[in-house]
């Protein structure tokens, strides 16, 4: 007797044999883009996930039976898990490919579907790296779809924007990625929401296999037609207008920056839209060994000029990156770089003393080859730009990534009034170090602005000069009140005169002090036209206070003490001798106050007349009209 065994099946075999069975067709009207109404089975979810399409469609079968066909349609179409995924997706992710050839054959319309993220069974596939599934559904597409183009399908983006190819570069999936590129070239220029095309994140991944592969992929010669043609389609926004090298050398991708060299030589001439070529980028980054190599592309550095006539050196200083900077000092090939004019006459160390360098100056200055005498299109020395820049100048300053941007140090506000804002306390004392240095190294000529006030020393000031203010106040009030000496004998003429001069230098004081610390006031709220001056003027009140508190006390001394000793004459003496001092060696300080005020009452005048004149044209523009 002879015992017969069943043996399984082949899958190939499993599956035709599941492909000939007939399941209701979905109209794309009905179920393309119905909305899910119910989550997974567990059982459903599980097969689909472990590749059991025997189970799967045994239990599609048998709902189709013994339910009905719309009970199939809606497992199919409705039933989703959590995150939105199909049953296609779920296969997707997970490599099951019996039923992702399964689903597709008799359920095309899945693969178009997108969960709650926006992903299609493309995306998560991708995403996991799973290469197979990717070719099964491109294959799928490729044959047996007949409304769906394939191009569509790849270039499908998800609610970030991405598409299956933005998905395999992001985790580095480099078979599924040279795979998608070389189905759609196209799709390797597409951006998403960060702007961000897979060929930018190929480059900004520093992953030396990928770019390769990215690169070999490509037709030959198409990544510099693309360099040529439309430069800017690869790059994100913030540096729209340059190439992949300008990337690679920003991010100090060496070997990314050697593939994309030997692949596209144009693209080391092309400049972005600061006008910086991608070696200028390099040193704005300090990327000494990018620096190196791209320096290996030209015969002659001096060629390195960006839309501002600047070379790589101009480039280096403006933005602080001294090891550049050593480098080019320290390559004899590149001398001619040291005091070369941009166009708007600046040398490397005008740039570096107008960008607050002092460390960069301090190099500069060292080397004897510099020449510190040279002067701008402003007719301005390295010191002098620093001086106007102190006074409330304007220039164009580096932003944090190296680029440059159009600035102001001083806000208008701030310029006219001698003050620097609080957020620019750091500029001022850069700038300040860098005037150091440049007197160190022998620029006697230069006028080091030290009346340009940091908030924070106008604060601290303002406080001292208030607080003298208002102990002198208070002093000379309380002296008026209870006159010192009072219970003497001033029935005498000469007592009265002498009680006269000190009510009156007892008044100077309160006077002087009480006008000192009203301008004070007006400083710390912010409501003064120029904080120079008024400092200066606090100052030189609140000395003409204590200054009258001495003669004050000098006279009442006078009167308290009515005999005259030889002790009581000396006393008077002295404080008489002290007194006159003082009042000789402030007659400077009146002139500089008279002088001051005499300014800014013509300041005041002058803004006043002009506010009158715009009032008065105003109106008869508006009779006019």
């Amino acid at each position: 007797m002879q015992v017969q065994i069943d043996m399984p099946r082949p899958v190939h075999e499993e599956l035709e044999r599941w492909k000939a069975v007939k399941f209701p067709v979905p109209k794309p009207a009905g179920f393309g883009s119905c909305e899910p109404n119910k989550i997974l089975q567990k059982e459903v979810y599980t097969y689909a996930k472990e590749d059991n399409f025997n189970a799967l469609f045994g239990l599609l079968s048998d709902k189709r039976d013994r339910v009905s066909s719309e009970e199939v349609l809606d497992i199919i179409f409705k039933h989703v898990a959590a995150s939105g995924n199909s049953l296609l997706h779920v296969a997707g992710s997970h490599g099951s490919e019996g039923v992702i050839q399964l689903l597709c054959h008799h359920f095309p319309l899945l693969i178009t579907r997108k969960n709650f993220l926006g992903d299609n069974a493309l995306h998560l596939a991708a995403r996991a790296g799973r290469f197979a599934t990717i070719q099964n559904l491109v294959k799928h597409v490729k044959i047996h779809h007949r409304t769906l183009e394939l191009a569509s399908l790849l270039r499908m983006k998800n609610n970030k924007g991405n598409t299956p190819l933005h998905d395999a570069v992001i985790k580095g999936c480099r078979e599924v990625a040279c795979f998608l590129l070389y189905e759609d070239l196209e799709v390797s220029y597409l951006k998403n929401k960060e702007d961000k095309s897979p060929l930018y994140l190929a480059v900004e991944s520093c992953d030396e296999e990928l770019i390769a592969s990215f690169i070999e992929a490509m037709p030959e010669g198409n990544l510099e037609k693309l360099a040529v043609g439309k430069p800017d389609i690869m790059l994100p926004e913030d540096i729209k207008g340059g190439n992949l090298l300008h990337l690679a050398a920003s991010m100090g991708f060496l070997s990314g920056a050697r593939l994309l060299v030997s692949r596209c030589p144009v693209a080391v001439s092309q400049g972005n839209d600061e006008g910086n070529l991608p070696i200028h980028v390099a040193c704005q980054k300090c990327r000494l060994e990018v620096v190196r190599e791209l320096l290996t592309c030209w015969f002659d550095p001096m060629d390195f000029l960006n839309e501002k006539g600047q070379n790589i050196l101009h480039v280096a200083a403006g933005s602080g990156q001294m090891k550049i900077v050593e480098e080019i000092l320290g390559n004899r090939d590149m001398k001619a770089l040291i005091n070369e004019k941009d166009y708007d006459g600046n040398t490397p160390l005008h740039l570096a003393a107008m960008y607050g360098r002092p460390e960069i100056v301090r190099a500069l200055v060292r080397d004897k080859r510099v020449d510190k005498r040279i002067v701008n299109n402003e007719k301005l020395k390295p010191s002098g730009a620093v001086a106007k820049l102190l006074r409330g100048g304007r220039f164009e300053a580096p932003k944090s990534d190296g680029m440059f941007r159009m600035c102001a140090y001083k806000h208008e506000d701030d310029a006219a009034r001698g003050v620097w804002n609080k957020s620019q306390d750091v500029e001022v004392r850069k700038m300040r170090e860098v005037s150091k240095v440049l007197v160190e190294a022998g620029d006697k000529n230069l006028n080091f602005d030290l009346t340009t006030l940091t908030t924070e020393e106008r604060n601290r000031g303002v406080g001292n000069l208030l607080v003298v203010a208002v102990l002198v106040a208070g002093v000379t009030f309380a002296g008026a009140i209870t006159v010192p000496g009072s219970g003497s004998h001033l029935s005498s003429g000469s007592s009265k005169n002498l009680m006269r001069a000190y009510i009156f230098f007892d008044m100077l004081a309160m006077n002087f002090s009480l006008i000192a610390a009203i301008i004070l006031c007006q400083i710390s709220l912010g409501r003064t036209g120029n904080v120079r001056i008024s400092m200066d003027m606090a100052t030189y009140l609140n000395f003409y206070s204590l200054l009258c508190m001495g003669l004050a006390y000098t006279f009442i001394l006078a009167i308290t003490v009515q005999e005259r000793t030889v002790f009581f004459i000396t006393i008077i003496t002295i404080q008489a001798y002290l007194c006159f001092t003082l009042l000789v060696w402030s007659c400077g300080l009146m002139f500089s106050t008279a002088n001051s005020i005499l300014v800014w009452s013509c300041g005041l005048m002058f803004s006043t007349a002009n506010s009158i004149l715009s009032y008065i044209h105003g109106s008869n523009e508006k009779k006019d009209g």
